[in-house]
């Protein structure tokens, strides 16, 4: 039997709500469309009755909308935290074998079903004694959907594979990666005599959900007609806006005052728009500058390599230091995923420093000291002490921040890599459009989209 979660109901009944809004129902149209008793809308989108998955079906059935619609995410947080402790993490070790093998054991850290983290603390099994790509005691796995970065510690051999080339990177302590969906890879340890293991923090990003949904209908013909490749560039973006507003090389050369030729030139990207002629496009064709910029990519051979000893430093806040920061791997095109070492030198909550972010924040407790995690939610102040191995998810907008546990240790290290969720810069920029009330009602749909008594 499930546990009953108002929360979780008052979501059900807000989207109900919403869709109907959207479907132009009032509550009889509703009633009659699904098959309910008069007047029973009106308690299911008050959230007094429970919306169940028969009635779900039901306006799949009806509706043009899919059950995903109107079912609301779980929130697995406590006061919009969820910790996992070490001990929780090695209860859920599991040894995977390949080619008869043990190669992996595989530990769950701190996930939620708010996020799409699937961060996982893996030992290597197979140690090796090169650094061979080719070393046939490397197994390879087929690459999988999630983007993934990686934390090494200890000797570890990083396996990538791109277009048939095959590369081995030896890592140490503190190097970093981060790499695309799909990309084959592995990875081994050069010792057994010392521990060798990776934090491999993988996340969907904005492929899953909506979008993966959505093309899986379409099919392989439409996703491949919808790529964008880096070759590509601000032609690729140019083209597809022209066809979108089923606009001609000769009207858009109406429009800007530049000549039809010039303007084949870029449709056909032989050359690239200057600033001038990018907001000279964006204007005629009615979408912003960024629409036509293409993201930069450092990524090479699908990965990007960051070396512990190359990383960027720094103290934060800079003229009273309560963390030193470490910048690990990341990539131009991810401008939302931020991975970061931290090392904590706040020694009381009295000279810490507060973070606070739009991402949704993963940490993991490194090395051998423990420290204090505070943080603030729904207007109270929490605080909890994690051990080594301990790790946390946070919701995004939560203000954190670390102390050491023991002001005379050595300063506490710890891993944090913040991620961006479903709330875009798109979905940022629409919040901030709406009107006066807007904002309430498009995260809990109260009411009907009109007054039965008029205005």
């Amino acid at each position: 039997m499930s546990v009953p979660d108002p929360a979780f109901d008052r979501r059900a009944a807000a989207l109900l709500r919403a869709a109907a809004n959207d479907l132009k129902r009032d509550d009889t149209t509703a009633e009659a469309d699904l098959g309910l008793a008069p007047g029973t809308f009106a308690g299911l989108t008050s959230g007094e009755q429970p919306v169940d998955l028969a009635l779900l079906g039901r306006a799949a059935e009806v509706w043009p909308l899919n059950e995903r619609d109107l079912l609301p995410g779980h929130d697995d947080t406590s006061r919009r935290v969820r910790i996992m402790r070490a001990k929780e993490s090695e209860a859920s070790s599991r040894v995977l074998a390949r080619g008869g093998d043990d190669y992996y054991e595989y530990r769950d850290t701190a996930m939620s079903r708010v996020a799409s983290y699937r961060p996982e603390w893996i030992r290597m099994l197979q140690p090796v004694d090169d650094n061979d790509a080719d070393n046939p005691a490397v197994r390879w796995n087929r690459g999988h959907l999630l983007y993934q970065f990686t934390y090494f510690v200890g000797p570890v051999n990083y396996y990538y594979r791109w277009q048939d080339r095959s590369v081995c990177v030896p890592m140490e302590t503190g190097d970093s990666v981060w790499g695309l969906p799909f990309a084959p890879h592995s990875f081994t340890a050069r010792s057994t005599d010392e521990p060798a293991y990776i934090l491999a923090l993988t996340y969907g990003g904005d492929l899953v959900g909506d979008a993966q949904r959505e093309l899986a209908i379409l099919g392989n013909a439409a996703a491949h007609q919808a790529k964008l490749t880096p070759e590509g560039g601000p032609a690729a973006l140019l083209r597809s806006f022209l066809q979108a507003r089923a606009v001609t090389v000769e009207e858009l050369a109406r429009r800007t005052g530049l000549s039809a030729e010039h303007l084949a030139v870029l449709v056909d990207g032989d050359r690239q728009p200057t600033g001038t002629e990018r907001a000279q496009l964006a204007e005629a064709l009615g979408i912003s500058e960024r629409d036509l910029l293409p993201p930069s990519t450092g990524t090479d051979g699908g990965v990007v390599v960051q070396r512990s000893a190359t990383a960027h430093r720094w103290h934060y806040p800079a003229d009273s230091p309560a963390y030193r920061f470490t910048q690990l791997a990341g990539d131009a095109s991810h401008p939302h995923t931020t991975a970061l070492e931290t090392e904590v030198l706040a020694r009381s909550a009295e000279d810490t420093a507060w973070l606070s972010t739009y991402q949704h924040s993963y940490l993991y407790v490194l090395g051998d000291q423990p420290v204090r995690l505070l943080w603030e939610a729904d207007g109270e102040r929490h605080e909890e002490e994690l051990q080594p191995g301990d790790s946390a998810y946070l919701m995004p907008e939560v203000p954190l921040s670390f102390v050491r546990t023991d002001p005379e240790a050595p300063p506490a290290q710890v891993l944090l890599l913040r991620i961006a969720g479903a709330v875009l810069p798109e979905v940022r920029h629409a919040l901030g459009a709406m009107p006066e009330g807007g904002i309430e009602r498009y995260v809990n749909e109260d009411r009907l989209w009109y007054s039965k008594e008029g205005n």
